[in-house]
């Protein structure tokens, strides 16, 4: 059955089908995908969850379909949007007749021109419903808008991508703790969780504290495990959970979990490695989106590389200094093209995400080795540094630092160039003993930074050029009144943030 409704759903999409016809495609492969795990308990990888990855499509194949895909994108864009419309006409290109090497040497739509006037990449014909912004993390946030209908396509593809890799299923407690701003993401994950039938609420970003007792709370619910299964954050928010729990006296015993993934932030290896110790054997998934190209993302396999579904969108890595492909192994910034039929409102052709990667190339050996890969995210390319030895990004630096127990979760850090190599600044336990700067200034070595200055401070605000973190986006909760000050789940506003030490 599963094999004859993903049948179905390609076919579909090849022929290009009306909406009504493709919606209900979508619908019977959830069920049927639920009604097999129920009969034969999970959904075998090499059935499922790599084949639900995308076709695998050989390079020729994926160079007619982008050509294809993207001239459709571009005649839409010039015809019904006032941003392509000038492009097209100021370089004189037919957007019908591009070929692949006019594609490539098509400006690339930077971030600013999005961020400035979103209302130019709309196309007129479509009926906007839903807005939403980025969470303006590291600048102004950026605002994008959809149909009624990408929403509803969007929660139906959420939900036969959790399902078939068997992440989620109606016994789970779906905990939310991100940011109540990051509207695309919660509003396609829950929807997605309905669908399934699990259980999701929104905690939203407030005290670590109050995040762990929600997670440690024993549920009576039929149907539904005991305690919240799976959960979705930043991993700032993660590294903060890590230290407030591990503080507090809590451990694997105490919480459910089962799967946590995390998003909109770099995770460390020593991230994942420290989450166990508080929330024992729990599988962590870093995946990648974006709200600007969405719903083009980026899976992570099991020898930790990011893969692309080659049918939701066009990928280019390209180097930020000359504007060209980066070879095997070299570092570029990811230029994204989400194309039909999976995004119809806003429009954007080659967009330049400024986040940075390695590009990789087969033969590939992991379980979705037939999709295009890079490595995972090095940061974004206004938080790397540029010195006389190359570039220094942010994940080295964050790799090394998380990776020490002296650095407290999340690291507060920052980095910046130097002559000869960079400075690095760094909040550290025991920030004055000589064995801990040796320690951190090993690891950072071992990592290939060159680092000619390290400043250890017992502090945050002591910081000089620190990264931001999401963790900071935090949302307060009301209070009791009359209740010597506690707040809702029982905690005085110091309980809550973590500083009562008794």
């Amino acid at each position: 059955m599963f094999k004859t409704a993903l049948a179905q759903l390609r076919f579909a999409a090849s022929v290009g089908l009306g909406r009504p016809f493709a919606q209900w495609s979508l619908d019977h492969l959830i069920d049927a995908i639920k009604e097999t795990k129920r009969e034969f308990g999970t959904i075998d990888a090499e059935d499922g969850g790599s084949q639900l990855g995308g076709p695998v499509l050989d390079e020729e194949t994926r160079r007619e379909l982008h050509l294809r895909r993207f001239r459709t994108q571009a005649m839409r864009a010039a015809q019904e949007t006032s941003y392509y419309a000038h492009l097209f006409e100021r370089l004189a290109l037919e957007p019908d007749r591009l070929s692949f090497e006019d594609i490539l040497r098509l400006p690339t739509t930077p971030k600013e021109a999005l961020r400035e006037d979103p209302g130019a990449f709309v196309r007129r014909t479509t009926s906007p419903c839903f807005g939403t912004t980025t969470t303006g993390t590291t600048n102004k946030p950026t605002s994008v808008y959809f149909s009624a209908h990408e929403m509803r396509t969007y929660i139906a593809l959420a939900a036969i991508g959790l399902l078939s890799a068997n992440r989620i299923d109606e016994s789970d407690i779906v905990q939310l703790s991100t940011s109540s701003r990051a509207t695309l993401g919660n509003t396609c994950f829950a929807g997605a969780c309905a669908r399934i039938g699990a259980l999701v609420h929104l905690a939203g970003l407030i005290e670590p504290l109050r995040t762990l007792a929600l997670l440690a709370e024993e549920r009576r619910i039929p149907g539904k495990k005991s305690k919240v299964s799976y959960m979705t954050t930043y991993a700032s928010y993660l590294g903060e959970l890590v230290e407030c729990g591990l503080k507090h006296g809590y451990g694997p015993d105490d919480f459910g979990l089962e799967r946590i993934a995390v998003g909109g932030e770099l995770v460390s290896e020593g991230l994942k490695e420290r989450a166990l110790k508080l929330f024992g054997p729990v599988e962590v998934y870093d995946d990648y989106g974006m709200t600007e190209t969405w719903p083009f993302q980026g899976l992570s396999c099991s020898e930790g590389h990011l893969h692309f579904d080659p049918t939701s969108g066009m990928l280019e890595v390209i180097d930020p200094e000359t504007g060209t492909p980066v070879g095997s192994g070299q570092a570029g910034t990811l230029v994204a093209t989400p194309l039909p039929p999976y995004r119809e409102v806003t429009i954007l052709l080659r967009y330049d995400t400024q986040d940075m990667v390695r590009q990789e190339e087969g033969p590939l050996t992991c379980n979705l080795r037939n999709l295009q890969a890079t490595s995972p995210l090095l940061g974004k390319l206004s938080l790397a540094t540029r010195h006389d030895d190359g570039w220094t990004f942010a994940r080295e630096v964050l790799e090394a630092l998380e990776g020490a127990d002296e650095v407290p979760l999340p690291a507060r850090y920052g980095f910046w160039a130097v002559p000869g190599g960079v400075a690095v600044e760094v909040v550290a336990r025991r920030s004055a003993e000589p064995r801990v700067r040796r320690s951190i200034e090993t690891r950072l070595e071992e990592r290939g930074i060159p680092v000619r200055e390290l400043n250890l401070v017992e502090h945050g605000g002591e910081l000089r050029h620190a990264l931001p973190l999401r963790c900071d986006l935090k949302e307060s909760a009301f209070g009791v009144p009359g209740d010597s000050g506690k707040d809702v789940f029982g905690l005085t506003l110091e309980e809550a943030a973590g500083h009562d030490d008794s």
